[in-house]
This record gives structure tokens, sequence and C-alpha cells, in this order.
């Protein structure tokens, strides 16, 4: 876990995003090769580790005065994640989008209605500092029927 945690990513001020462009099957199995165990219990209890000691550290490196954490997507469903962040996290509590009346698998789709409702009025839907761009853009494209 400690060599996992190691990952410069983690510790990069917000606003940040990634996905499988970086933690990906060739990053764990290159931890992997250092490990004592490669059992696969132990590797999925490490990596449920991994998810809540780095949410928890983020929640207290930059929400400082947070008193609630909000899971979505299909972490939401996961018993064992929100039972190991709210007994890691507390005293903020830890619920799920459900409880603001959106449904966790929900959050994705409505982004990506945002995205195209932002498309269609011509407003910039990217954020430079999150993206990289050189400014903000007018994201996606528009392809009528013929």
């Amino acid at each position: 876990l400690d060599r996992l945690l190691a990952d410069p990513y983690f510790d990069l001020p917000p606003p940040k995003s990634t996905g499988r462009e970086h933690f990906n099957a060739g990053w764990l199995d290159a931890h992997l090769k250092s490990s004592g165990s490669q059992a696969a219990a132990d590797v999925q209890a490490t990596l449920l580790a991994l998810t809540v000691e780095s949410v928890a550290r983020a929640a207290t490196a930059w929400c400082r005065g947070g008193d609630e954490l909000v899971v979505c997507g299909g972490g939401a469903r996961n018993t064992a994640l929100l039972d190991t962040l709210t007994a890691r996290c507390a005293p903020m509590q830890v619920t799920t989008s459900a409880s603001l009346g959106i449904a966790p698998e929900a959050i994705e789709p409505l982004a990506f209605a945002w995205l195209a409702r932002e498309r269609l009025a011509f407003r910039p839907g990217n954020l430079a500092e999150v993206t990289g761009a050189r400014g903000p853009r007018v994201l996606g494209a528009v392809y009528p029927a013929s």
C-alpha cells in the first residue's frame, strides 16, 4: 500500500483527473512484482485500501472543514468501500449521491448531458486548468441527420 501511495499523482494539487492512461494493469503489475503476495484477495484488499486512503488524504489536504463526502459511480454500491471510507474519514459523513436525489450511476451520463447542452449553446465545456488546454473551448461536434 505504501508503494502504491508513493505514486506522484496522489501528491498533485487539484483540480486533476486521470484514468486508465495512468492507473492500469501495467501500473499494477509493476507494483505487484515487488510485492510479497499476489493472491487475488490480497490485491483486492490493497486496492480498496488504496482507494480509501487516497480519498481520505485528499479530503484532509484539500477539503479542510468539509463535513460530507459524497460517493458516486460504481463505488457507491461497494459496501466494503463505503464502510471503510466511513470509518477512515470520521467525523466526516460519508454518503452517496442518492442522498442528494441523484442516482450514483447517473453522474457520468448527467455530465455528458451537460457537456452536450453547453456545446449546443456554443459555450465552453472545459476548465483549462484541469484539461491543460490553452483556454476555454467549445467541445464536441454536432452532426445533423441528413
